[in-house]
């Protein structure tokens, strides 16, 4: 489920995106920005704390398995459809009609890996990462910490509410990290 903020109303709040679709698709789900964005700034805080960076590639890259299964199947295949042009098995213009598929198959799952740059936890990361963090906030840095979350977490899921009434409840939510570097 995707969600929106708006500020609209009488408090700022996030709700699904599929509000506004009729059926069983429509999505009533919402909660409000405020107690949502103080939990998860607490979980990022206290992931901070215990990261250390120190060592670490200036830009990890991020892979699925199956990525990397994939791409070495296809780097296999190249070199056999190689092997099969050299010895006159293929014409050329098959060669490079057989090699444009698989080329771009690598560069689509190319173009979908990730890299997320260890730097942008420099001077934030460590045993002081809550004293950095209300420094981030002091100073309005909302580029940074957005990065810094980006880094941290792939996802913050917010599942329906299992009870009903007033308050923040914390069971349901959902916040996925990402793996580190």
């Amino acid at each position: 489920m995707r969600m929106a903020g708006t500020n609209g109303g009488r408090y700022a709040y996030y709700r699904c995106t599929r509000a506004a679709l009729n059926g069983e698709q429509k999505c009533g789900r919402s909660v409000s920005a405020g107690p949502l964005e103080r939990f998860v700034r607490e979980v990022a805080v206290k992931g901070l704390a215990v990261i250390d960076v120190s060592g670490r590639p200036l830009v990890s890259t991020v892979r699925p398995e199956s990525d990397v299964q994939a791409e070495e199947k296809d780097q296999k295949k190249l070199r056999e459809l190689n092997q099969l042009w050299l010895s006159d098995d293929l014409s050329t213009s098959e060669y490079q009609s057989m090699r444009a598929v698989i080329l771009k198959r690598i560069k689509e799952r190319q173009r979908r890996t990730v890299q997320r740059p260890v730097a942008v936890l420099e001077g934030i990361a460590g045993p002081d990462a809550e004293a950095n963090w209300t420094e981030l906030e002091r100073s309005e840095n909302y580029a940074r910490m957005n990065a810094i979350y980006r880094f941290l977490f792939s996802a913050v899921i917010v599942h329906p509410p299992k009870t009903r009434g007033r308050g923040f409840d914390t069971d349901r939510v959902e916040v996925k990290p990402n793996p580190l570097p």
